[in-house]
């Protein structure tokens, strides 16, 4: 008996713990939200539908598809477009909506499938009440929150991620588009692939590439990667693609069921990014879009006030744009403020980041990301850097990474500072900025290239930019 309230405090104990630190998280977050300046809405172009003919929506949960694009799939269908719905994971692994549905502390793995199924039958009805039907929509069935593991660590179907919740390294799930692939990189970036080839859409919505949230962020990398995949082998399909936000402490700027009001973007991301655009939604599909929400049952009592926000009088949406690979002609490769291109001008950097966005960001200046740099030297070699808004700090690990295509294959770089670790190049760093440099026979020479970093500091995730393509040219 004394061994059974042991073990039922320390998980009350640690269940309290998690509660307090979510409490501060929100809190904080909250705090920065009622000072962040508010954009209008009014002032970002309006987006039209006019000529589109097949909308596909990429959505990492069941529920993103609903809050980020819902009034967009209503218009679509008043416009007589084709829509499909592809939702990438099934949510399995939201620990506390499983504990209270099920009222269990200790949720076994076949109660996180469950809830996964549970979830699948949510989205299912809230597209419906949106028009859309079973057969338009197609569960990926990876793991949630096994999505930058995929993109970063498992690659290979030979190494396939384990999920911590299912136990599986394969989908459990009788939905599921391919139920021979495995939960590894290159199987799901097959799976999106065959996707676009079969329905060929020529206007995708994915989720934006600075959402907090690993499953989102993740989706748009796997995502712009099969697109540029399935364009580089047949240069017809040339979709526009357009990202939606949903986690960010900053964003929606206001929390709560608010129909009457606008979404505007996080201003710190649009002072960077001017270029988002809006639909705007009729009272009916308002009203629609907030009876779709109310579907999600499983997700109501923890998370309203978030899903709430989303029902609103337009959505948002920010364009998609590719990174160009510059030249150096000269300069320091561990100090691109030095980098100086065969234009004779700075060569800015291929990815900027807000800066002092969060609290934690704010108060961690060595911490907080600033832009990303990528350029290619006369010798063929990769120049890459990464930029914080103070002195790098001995105590916090900042890492570059890239993903690079040769047409057959994917590459992987890895440079980090701190200890030497197997699999991984060690990086540079003096100042502001960390840098490492790698050949392009190195990496199979490449035609495209993904680049992402971030700092990590007690084991968890600081900050990282957005993670952008380039394509390489073939030098004259």
């Amino acid at each position: 008996m004394l061994n059974f309230l042991k073990t039922t405090w320390k998980g009350w104990r640690r269940l309290a713990l998690i509660l307090l630190s979510l409490a501060a998280i929100v809190f904080f977050s909250r705090q920065l939200t009622l000072r962040a300046p508010v954009s209008a809405a009014t002032d970002l172009k309006p987006f039209s539908l006019t000529g589109y003919q097949r909308l596909l929506i990429m959505a990492p949960h069941c529920d993103d598809e609903t809050l980020g694009s819902a009034g967009l799939i209503l218009a679509a269908e008043r416009a007589g477009i084709q829509v499909r719905v592809v939702i990438a994971t099934n949510g399995d692994g939201f620990l506390f909506a499983t504990m209270q549905d099920f009222r269990k502390l200790y949720p076994r793995p076949q109660d996180f499938i469950r809830f996964g199924e549970l979830r699948q039958r949510e989205s299912l009805a809230a597209l419906k009440i949106l028009g859309i039907q079973a057969d338009q929509v197609t569960f990926l069935s990876y793991p949630d929150r096994g999505t930058p593991s995929e993109w970063n660590d498992h690659w290979s179907a030979r190494n396939p991620f384990r999920s911590p919740f299912s136990q599986d390294t394969k989908s459990p799930y009788p939905l599921t588009y391919d139920p021979n692939s495995v939960y590894a990189g290159e199987d799901y970036l097959g799976d999106i692939m065959s996707i676009l080839k079969d329905y060929r859409p020529d206007l995708i919505v994915y989720p934006h590439p600075d959402d907090v949230h690993p499953d989102h962020w993740g989706l748009n990398a796997f995502t712009r990667l099969a697109i540029t995949e399935v364009n580089h082998a047949d240069i017809t399909f040339r979709p526009t693609q357009l990202t939606y936000l949903i986690h960010r402490p900053d964003f929606p700027t206001v929390r709560g069921l608010k129909p009457q009001e606008s979404l505007v973007p996080p201003p710190a991301l649009l002072s960077l990014y001017p270029d988002w655009v809006r639909l705007v939604l009729t009272p009916a599909d308002v009203q629609k879009k907030g009876l779709a929400v109310q579907a999600y049952r499983s997700q109501l009592p923890l998370l309203h006030g978030l899903m709430d926000s989303f029902v609103r009088s337009n959505e948002l949406f920010a364009p998609v744009e590719n990174g160009s690979l510059p030249v150096v002609n000269k300069g320091n490769p561990d100090d691109p403020s030095t980098w100086i291109g065969t234009n004779g001008q700075p060569i800015p950097p291929l990815e900027r980041d807000p800066v002092g966005d969060f609290i934690t960001r704010n108060a961690v200046p060595g911490g907080d990301l600033v832009a990303a740099y990528l350029a290619r030297d006369g010798s063929n070699n990769l120049w890459m850097c990464s930029q914080v808004r103070d002195e790098i700090s001995s105590g916090l690990t900042y890492r570059l990474r890239l993903k690079a295509m040769d047409g057959n294959s994917v590459h992987t770089f890895q440079a980090r500072t701190g200890a030497a670790q197997t699999g991984w190049t060690k990086a540079t760093h003096s100042g502001v900025y960390t840098c490492a440099q790698v050949s392009l026979s190195e990496l199979g020479n490449p035609w495209v290239v993904f680049m992402g970093t971030d700092v990590e500091g007690g084991g968890r995730l600081m900050d990282q930019t957005g993670w952008q393509l380039v394509t390489i040219p073939t030098l004259p």
